[in-house]
């Protein structure tokens, strides 16, 4: 048999032996690491407590300060009433809301600005929209508010002794909820609700690191350097593991090793190989197919391989009578 044909029967043989070896390989792939499942929980859970915690803070501010234009009014309504220069309302304004009130034959809401009323508010934001309403009590009286957008006070009941009435008064304020939001104080809710982006941002940028170092081909169970129960380690070999998500390897300070493309093409070999053992024809025939005699090559290949080996990992490359190289554990320094 002629060289030519022994050389293509032996790459038949590789190639069919390379893709048994990537078969076996893919069933290995490093499962979803549970300290990194955790993680990923552990951010979501403190992202949703932040959000969640802002929410309800600016929520409870914004009730706060609503209750606290009710209290204003309260007692800017009472310090009005308990000056008693004159009557806020007038018996013409008493006989034209009746008139309306039966024209209309509904509730009706007359405001009256009242300059000593809105003197006597202590936010000056509400000066500007607050008002005076009053209702006739009698046998059509309703109660209840007519403007449900509106923040009002609670009920005084007064007798005007000039109309022989008496009147319900509540002090209004027409504000939006957007504005009773912006008196609100939100800087705790907007500290938690910041608090909250950066840490996503700031643990998705980590996890997907993370994610990347722990998508790590590993070796196949019983080959390389046995633990100590007498069963390959499923993490790495000689402190080298693989990263098929970003095609590198890591060394043992989990750190990527930087190889040339043909040092990482050999590596692949020696790491995919289930004994990490591979013979000089099939590293020759994988690497430079077109070459009758690249053991020079190689040679040097080898040669500038073997000191980046030994410096990242606790593993060396040996030779075996010139016709196999191996990836072996360096017992020198394990």
């Amino acid at each position: 048999m002629n060289t030519g044909a022994k050389r293509s029967i032996n790459n038949t043989i590789f190639f069919i032996r390379h893709k048994k070896e990537e078969a076996q390989n893919s069933l290995h792939l490093q499962k979803p690491n549970p300290i990194f499942m955790n993680r990923r929980l552990l951010s979501v859970t403190v992202f949703l407590a932040l959000m969640l915690t802002s929410l309800l803070a600016g929520r409870h501010n914004y009730h706060v300060t609503r209750n606290e234009i009710t209290a204003d009014l309260n007692q800017a309504l009472a310090l009005t009433l308990l000056e008693k220069k004159e009557s806020i309302v007038t018996q013409d304004t008493i006989r034209a809301y009746k008139q309306l009130r039966r024209t209309s034959r509904g509730q009706v809401l007359i405001a009256v600005s009242d300059e000593r009323f809105c003197r006597h508010l202590k936010n000056r934001r509400l000066k500007e929209t607050s008002f005076l309403t009053f209702d006739v009590v009698d046998k059509e009286y309703q109660g209840g508010s007519t403007d449900e957008q509106a923040i009002y006070s609670d009920t005084l009941m007064i007798r005007n002794e000039h109309a022989g009435e008496t009147l319900a008064l509540k002090g209004y304020t027409r504000l939006s909820a957007a504005a009773v939001f912006g008196m609100s104080d939100q800087r705790l809710p907007a500290g938690l609700m910041a608090a909250a982006i950066l840490w996503a941002i700031g643990s998705m940028l980590y996890l997907r690191r993370r994610e990347k170092e722990n998508l790590v081909l590993q070796p196949v169970e019983g080959c390389g350097q046995p633990a100590e129960d007498g069963t390959q380690s499923a993490e790495d070999f000689g402190g080298l593991t693989y990263s098929d998500a970003d095609d590198r390897f890591y060394g043992a300070d989990h750190t990527p090793i930087r190889f040339t493309p043909m040092q990482q093409q050999l590596m692949r070999l020696f790491w995919q190989s289930p004994s990490h053992s591979i013979s000089k024809e099939e590293i020759c025939a994988t690497l430079w197919p077109k070459k009758d005699d690249a053991n020079d090559t190689l040679y040097t290949l080898i040669r500038r391989l073997k000191p980046i080996v030994e410096e990242h990992t606790q593993l060396k490359i040996v030779a075996d009578r010139g016709r196999n190289y191996s990836l072996e554990i360096n017992e020198l320094k394990s």
